[in-house]
């Protein structure tokens, strides 16, 4: 099951995505529950993307 994410403002966009580049940017190789909670992120920021910026 899909956790729900939503991004609601500005400020929590720009920390979802350093949070997801500094995630693809540690030494250790990605978990599988990490690249899945970088999807759902990325989707969120998608979806606010094409809302709001």
């Amino acid at each position: 099951m899909e956790k729900e994410f939503k991004i609601t403002s500005a400020k929590h966009y720009e920390e979802t995505m350093i949070t997801i580049f500094e995630l693809q940017e540690q030494e250790e190789p990605l978990t599988k529950a990490q690249e899945a909670e970088i999807e759902i992120m990325l989707k969120a920021a998608d979806k606010y993307e094409a809302e709001e910026l």
